[in-house]
């Protein structure tokens, strides 16, 4: 046997797949919100996922904060901390936050995150 198949096989048998979504996301992309449940959004809110386990973004009112530690494919956003700051779109942020809570699961592509649950709900969100 060929001394070179083995070695790339053994490289390949230690190369790192990403754990969670801020691993397999772009690095430094943010994701900006199209959709939720097949619906247009007609404000602007968007979510960007760290290394680090965190997760920061901004609603059409305020930007927010939270943790998402569970690995691919699972997402588990929680613990949003969003500013203080009212706007007559207070009512669809709450929405948006309380949709990202809900999301159990997470499809990473270079241009689009995909945010599921098992209840069927979605939120499609897209770089600029």
């Amino acid at each position: 046997m060929k001394p070179l198949p083995l070695l790339a096989l053994a490289l390949a048998a230690c190369s790192t797949l990403p754990d969670t979504v801020g691993e397999a996301a772009p690095d430094g992309k943010v994701f900006f919100l199209e959709e939720i449940n097949d619906r247009p959004v007609g404000y602007t809110a968007s979510i960007q996922f760290l290394n680090s386990g965190r997760v920061q973004g901004s609603g059409p009112c305020n930007r927010f904060g939270a943790q998402q530690t569970a690995p691919l494919p699972w997402v588990q956003i929680e613990n949003i901390a969003a500013t203080k700051r009212g706007c007559a779109e207070l009512e669809v942020e709450s929405t948006f936050f309380a949709a990202l809570e809900r999301m159990d699961f997470s499809e990473v592509g270079v241009t689009t995150l995909l945010l599921t649950n098992t209840r069927g709900e979605s939120m499609v969100f897209r770089t600029r």
